[in-house]
């Protein structure tokens, strides 16, 4: 009797388990998200950017953060201090009297810090939806045109604010034109 009992309580506890489907996947919000907040941006950046954005007409572009599904915002990267010992003491590497000068051409691996980073943030999660490096650099005529997301490069040397948020929106117009078309295969 015990055991059908025991029988009993497992089926009880089992069946629901795997009678459960799995969660369907939540689209991102950068497709489903409507109201974007641009925060200030050197070079006035974020008003090129606002315009840009209203010309598109996927999000509502609004002057307050608070309650918004997308943040779009611009931060310097923080470069590490690298250090050296000279005569016992930590110096910041390269100061100083017996600076060694870099061989031409670039170390490779080292990937180039950018000048800045724009990034569209999920409000509620504070997750990364989509961002872009800017480099100082002009693109090389060699080089394949980097990918349009989730993370991205734009070279920007040369580039006036209008120019580059221009570039910006366009990297992030058809990253969530990627999306949507990703979306829309998926049964």
């Amino acid at each position: 009797m015990k055991r059908w009992g025991m029988g009993v309580v497992l089926m009880l506890v089992l069946v629901p388990a795997w009678a459960q489907q799995p969660a369907a996947k939540k689209p991102s919000e950068l497709l489903v998200g409507k109201l974007i907040y641009v925060a200030p941006m050197p070079n006035g950046l974020d008003s090129w950017i606002q315009d840009f954005i209203r010309r598109w007409g996927a999000y509502k572009v609004t002057t307050n953060s608070e309650g918004v599904d997308l943040v779009m915002q611009a931060y310097h990267p923080e470069k590490n201090q690298e250090f050296e010992m000279r005569n016992g003491i930590p110096q910041p590497k390269g100061a100083g009297e017996d600076r060694r000068w870099p061989l031409p051409g670039k170390k490779k691996g080292k990937k180039e810090l950018p000048v800045a980073t724009v990034a569209v943030i999920d409000w509620v999660t504070n997750q990364p939806l989509w961002q872009a490096d800017i480099l100082d650099r002009k693109a090389k005529k060699d080089d394949p045109e980097p990918p349009a997301g989730p993370e991205t490069e734009v070279y920007a040397r040369g580039l006036t604010s209008d120019q580059l948020a221009q570039r910006l929106m366009s990297r992030l117009r058809e990253y969530v034109e990627q999306l949507q078309r990703g979306e829309a295969n998926k049964p």
